[in-house]
């Protein structure tokens, strides 16, 4: 994969075109038949299409002057060199009203993030649910939505909720490990990565979590009575009917 710094150094400002090869400079409109690639060095500047990941953050950057150029390169960097050690699958969901992201046996989904409040949010939700698969895949742990007692929902819940809080605290530090990369002002840190109340008071919302895990549970029992295949929450209709529209998260 080309690094994330040698794909920002590629682009367009005020009209020139900056060789990420050399650095050197001219302008698009007198570049001939070939208006990207570099008359010193040879290089192709082509512009790279632009990542799921690129466009969030960008765009948190947009409404956000605290989160210069800067800092958001650093960011993606943390994360693109996170995931390129792992094999994790992540897709991408422009919009949905049910959830933020989710963990499915296929894929990790993250949803929305233009409703997130902030970058903060939006890179809490990514680690939690990269944490609920490390649960099942690395860790081992029981999957309490296909591999549990539906009729026992207390202890279901139990262990769904020990999770989620396992997750919530995987979440949290990793947010911290990006922070101390940075080696920003303390200052600028809550305007950039100040997350939610309901998030940063996550530990505290069991009585939510628990209401709406049971009417997820409701719903899974009821396909099952109706015959509707049910083996992991991607068959579930909150999940199910965007799964084609999944794009690319790199």
């Amino acid at each position: 994969m080309k690094s994330l710094l040698n794909i920002l150094k590629e682009s367009i400002d005020n009209g020139k075109v900056i060789c990420d090869n050399c650095g050197w400079t001219w302008e698009l409109s007198e570049g001939g038949n070939d208006p990207y690639t570099c008359h010193k060095c040879g290089h192709d500047n082509t512009p790279k299409p632009t990542s799921n990941l690129d466009r969030v953050i960008n765009n948190f950057a947009r409404i956000n002057p605290v989160l210069t150029p800067d800092i958001a390169s650093k960011v993606k960097k943390f994360v693109i060199d996170f995931l390129s050690e792992k094999n994790y699958n992540i897709k991408f969901l422009p919009a949905c009203l049910s959830y933020n992201g989710v963990r499915t046996k296929d894929q990790i989904i993250i949803c929305s993030p233009s409703t997130m409040q902030s970058l903060g949010d939006f890179l809490y939700t990514l680690f939690h649910e990269i944490r609920h698969e490390q649960q099942i895949t690395e860790l081992k742990m029981v999957n309490p939505l296909s591999e549990m007692d539906l009729e026992d929902f207390e202890q279901l819940y139990k262990k769904y909720w020990e999770m989620e809080l396992d997750a919530d605290r995987y979440a949290k530090e990793m947010l911290k490990q990006i922070i101390s990369t940075l080696g920003m002002e303390r200052s600028k840190i809550p305007f950039i990565f100040k997350v939610s109340p309901f998030i940063e008071n996550y530990s505290q919302a069991s009585d939510v979590i628990k209401s709406s895990l049971s009417q997820i549970i409701r719903t899974i029992k009821n396909m099952k009575k109706e015959g509707i295949q049910y083996e992991d929450i991607q068959d579930h209709p909150m999940v199910k009917p965007f799964i084609e529209k999944l794009e690319s998260f790199l």
